[in-house]
């Protein structure tokens, strides 16, 4: 007998305490054993390939898991194949329908529809803006400017926000004449900082497209003019359009015709209710010397501060004497 039968044998004696056992029912007792012991490995097979199997379903899942969980941190992609990007959505493409800013388009004197602040862009690349009607006397921000597509970049060289230095950015489109509309993508920092993304419908002053229909001599109520000299400073608009003035706290004042430039600039003085405007030699519309007197001026404030009086004197023979002015709103007014 082999080996294994010898120790079948002896362990089947002293189970069975000495019954007989045949040389057959060792060869059946070691093909039981030998039927056991491969049932055994095919079992374990099994266990082996289910738990694989089992890793195979695991892996992926933990895969999504820890893609969800660093989401954007591009280091650790997922374990299969990315998900295509969503294409870009410009969120301003639509209130940016319209023009390509270029310097022409922009020359002139702007408004922010119902706000406080004033721009200017003059040839070849200057660029001003104020709240408080000083745009031509003393703006808040002055630099130059650059256009790159619909991007205008505003370098800021002075002004008395103190802004010197810095850098905005904004995109533009020009809808209908006399109108702008502006997104802020660079605003600037501290004093000088415009919320990102803040959107500017702009009206365009001078030259006055769009102003046409812009009337003040038939409102009621109409009196002697009150609050002054304070009433008077800022930037006036002519009625229907043409002419801008602007009366600044210094005692100086500027015209500015459709170009968008000044013509008339030099010094007001008051006396009671009579206002002068006596041109200064920077002035290419008049002289200097040039004397332009309203006598009894009347304001009106239906909502904007209307502005008039009678012509006593106009050597200049100024285009504007006979004007009713609008005020721009500002800041304070």
């Amino acid at each position: 007998m082999s080996s294994i039968e010898e120790r079948l044998a002896r362990d089947i004696a002293a189970v069975t305490r000495g019954v007989v056992v045949t040389e057959q029912d060792l060869r059946n007792a070691s093909n039981a054993v030998d039927e056991r012991l491969d049932t055994q490995r095919r079992l374990g097979r099994r266990r082996t390939l289910a738990a694989v199997a089992a890793a195979a379903v695991v892996l992926p899942i933990v895969g999504v898991g820890v893609y969800r969980t660093l989401g954007d941190d591009r280091s650790a992609p997922p374990a299969g194949p990315a998900p295509a990007p969503s294409p870009s959505v410009d969120v301003n493409a639509d209130f940016l329908a319209g023009d390509a800013p270029t310097p022409d388009l922009l020359q002139g004197v702007w408004r922010v529809d119902d706000g406080v602040v004033h721009l200017r862009f003059s040839a070849p690349d200057y660029v001003a803006s104020d709240d408080r009607g000083r745009l031509f006397d003393d703006p808040a921000v002055e630099g130059r400017y650059e256009i790159e597509g619909d991007l205008v970049t505003v370098h800021v060289s002075g002004g008395r926000a103190g802004c010197a230095g810095q850098t905005f950015a904004m995109r533009a489109s020009l809808p209908e004449p006399g109108f702008a509309h502006v997104v802020h993508t660079q605003p600037g920092t501290g004093s000088c900082s415009q919320m990102r993304d803040a959107r500017w419908v702009l009206e365009q002053v001078a030259p006055s497209k769009g102003l046409e229909d812009l009337g003040f001599s038939a409102e009621p109520g109409w009196g002697p003019a009150t609050g002054l000299p304070g009433s008077l400073y800022g930037v006036w608009v002519a009625e229907r359009g043409g002419h801008v003035l602007e009366i600044d706290p210094d005692g100086s004042y500027s015209v500015i015709d459709e170009s968008g430039e000044p013509v008339d600039r030099g010094q007001w003085s008051l006396r009671g209710r009579g206002l002068t405007l006596t041109s200064s030699a920077d002035s290419s519309a008049c002289s200097a010397g040039d004397r332009l007197v309203w006598s009894g001026l009347e304001q009106v404030d239906p909502g904007t501060t209307g502005m008039r009086g009678t012509v006593a004197e106009n050597t200049c023979a100024a285009a504007w004497a006979d004007k009713t002015w609008v005020l721009v709103p500002h800041e304070g007014s």
